[in-house]
């Protein structure tokens, strides 16, 4: 027994070879909850009996999990304990050693599964969890989810969609991630909306922006979006309204500022055969690397002179936002007509 990745924990439980003990936990928690019902749908059928399947709270004292865990089923071979959420590192001492010492007591038969669908705790952080993950690492399975890279999330996205015999490209599942988060729960929802939109169809950049639904961050990004793009219409309204929702200007000027950042640093990079990559990791975007991506192919249409006096322009106003009492509306409206100015201009 051991910690499994995802493939190998597949086929583990697709070959009904179970562990007695499992514990499932991690960044990602919309694949904490899949694997959870990924394994006890293959243990015990997606419509157990209260006999077959045991769900125990966070609030459960330790002796009623042993008990749940000890009583046979009358009904089948395979019983399934499932704790949600179990804060391993609240428990004494003493009753922690007790805990640890039943992964070795578990009877046949029996699956103990500690699950943490909603429940934050850094591994490296809770000395009681670690110890735990270490503990039924050998006495049974381990599955660590944590939060994909981006790559891996426009796959995901794009296998999403195949399975509702719809297609999505990779340029286009970028943008959803974009515009929603890197959140799993959260993309596989819209991914669920545009698909019954698509209905079969190929999901495409105007259905995107036609249904999902962006976070106050990706608001201001399709602001920057809109302004790459060289829309200055589409950027005053995008403007207006986010003015209107009493998103503060300051976060509105960072996030655009952020959008040239980028593709200036990808276009320095470019110059310098440095990959994105490599930048990702220089900077620190962890898994945010897409933004740079982007960047990239947006930083083809302008010098880097260009990029630089856009850069200087939004200095500008963020100096002229935090010093004077001009208004602010019009401080943005203007950076919006000397970003086209400068854009018109410096294209190549």
């Amino acid at each position: 027994m051991a910690k499994l990745t995802e493939r190998d924990f597949k086929k583990e439980v697709t070959a009904k070879a179970f562990s007695k003990i499992y514990l499932i936990y991690g960044d990602e928690k919309y694949l904490v909850r899949h694997y959870t019902s990924f394994l006890v749908n293959k243990a015990v059928g997606k419509n157990p009996t209260e006999f077959d399947l045991i769900r125990l709270g966070s609030d459960t004292p330790l002796e009623n999990i042993f008990a749940a865990s000890r009583q046979i089923s009358m009904f089948s071979e395979i019983k399934c304990v499932l704790v949600s959420d179990y804060d391993i590192d609240a428990l004494s001492e003493g009753d922690y050693h007790l805990l640890e010492q039943f992964t070795s007591e578990i009877p046949d038969g029996t699956i103990l599964i500690f699950s943490m669908p909603t429940l934050i705790k850094d591994v490296k952080k809770s000395g009681k969890l670690k110890k735990l993950a270490q503990t039924a690492a050998k006495a049974g399975t381990v599955l660590e989810l944590e939060k994909k890279e981006d790559i891996a999330l426009e796959q995901q996205l794009v296998t999403w969609a195949e399975k509702r015999n719809c297609t999505l490209s990779r340029i286009n599942a970028s943008k959803i991630i974009a515009m929603c988060s890197t959140d799993m729960t959260t993309l596989h929802n819209e991914m669920e909306k545009l698909c019954a939109y698509a209905d079969g169809r190929e999901i495409t950049e105007k259905m995107i922006y036609l249904l999902v639904v962006k976070s106050s961050e990706a608001r201001i990004f399709a602001l920057s979006d809109c302004v790459v793009r060289n829309d200055f219409n589409a950027a005053y309204q995008q403007l207006h309204r986010l003015l209107e929702q009493n998103e503060k200007p300051e976060i509105i000027l960072s996030v655009l500022s952020s959008a040239f950042i980028d593709m200036y640093r990808m276009k320095m990079a470019s110059e310098s055969g440095v990959t994105a990559a490599q930048v990702a990791a220089d900077f620190k975007y962890g898994k945010r690397e897409f933004l740079l991506r982007n960047a990239a192919n947006n930083a083809k249409k302008y010098s880097a002179a260009t990029l630089r006096n856009i850069l200087n322009i939004i200095l500008d106003t963020d100096i002229k936002l935090k010093s004077t009492r001009a208004s602010s509306r019009i401080l943005l409206e203007t950076l919006l007509s000397e970003l086209m100015l400068a854009m018109k201009e410096g294209s190549q």
